[in-house]
């Protein structure tokens, strides 16, 4: 039986060995079998020791002043550090302190609801007659934990973030991550709670509850290759190499 050449066996190696490592590696492969038409939102809920930023606007500016917390920074746009400082704290209650108006239950609410019922108590104490109410909270932030290239605590402005852009903020997992089990964790009402997320599929994407919180954690655990090579090796692609080059020498030696 005639040999193959050295290169071609070479070859036929790496090109099998990197479809196995591709198909772990991809993240949501049947994404074109998606529905998108399913995707449902849900806003975030104003909890505990969430910083609010509370605007309060009116045609007549004067009117409206008393109800805001004046900054001292002079003009242009306020630092997150900044908003975090001025804002109102949640205490354990659900509750804010706002001037004139004192203690007011925002506990959850999302923070259009919370807008609502300020705009509501404006009006009815006879304060304002058509105010503009805005509420945000400015101190969101997760952790990301375990088998990502920036592992910390990251803020965010957005009410609520996909899990995806969580990852990417990380920095993305690497080589030795487990995408077949990402998990997030969660605390409700004195609740917790962990998902298990298989991101190399995309049935997960139109759950609302995979969408990113205030406070939520999420944990990337090493694969079974990471945890046999006891953490000597990081990058599979590494063995690979390794793998490649003894093969190589010692198909020169034989056929020599």
């Amino acid at each position: 039986m005639k040999k193959l050449p050295i290169s071609i066996l070479l070859v036929l190696i790496l090109v099998l060995q990197s479809c196995g490592t591709k198909k772990k590696m991809l993240y949501v492969q049947d994404l074109d079998e998606y529905d998108n038409t399913a995707l449902v939102y849900t806003t975030t809920k104003i909890q505990p020791n969430d910083i609010l930023k509370v605007d309060v606007s009116d045609l007549n500016p004067i009117v409206a002043a008393p109800f805001n917390i004046q900054s001292t920074g002079g003009g242009g746009q306020m630092s997150t550090e900044m908003l975090q400082l001025t804002g109102y704290l949640v205490n354990p209650k659900g509750q804010i302190m706002l001037p004139i108006l004192n203690e007011m239950g925002v506990g959850g609410l999302t923070p259009s609801e919370a807008e609502m019922k300020i705009k509501q108590t404006l009006i009815n104490e006879g304060y304002l007659v058509n105010p503009t109410v805005q509420v945000r909270v400015v101190n969101n932030r997760f952790t990301v934990l375990g088998e990502v290239n920036n592992p910390g605590v990251i803020n965010f402005t957005e009410q609520s973030i996909s899990l995806l852009t969580a990852i990417g903020l990380a920095g993305d997992l690497t080589y030795s991550g487990k995408r077949k089990d990402v998990q997030l964790i969660r605390e409700t009402n004195g609740v917790r709670s962990v998902f298990h997320i298989d991101l190399t599929t995309a049935n997960w994407m139109s759950n609302p509850d995979y969408r990113i919180r205030q406070n939520d954690v999420i944990l990337v655990t090493p694969n079974t290759a990471r945890v046999n090579s006891g953490r000597v090796i990081r990058d599979p692609l590494q063995v690979l190499g390794v793998l490649s080059t003894v093969l190589a020498i010692f198909l020169i030696i034989r056929n020599n």
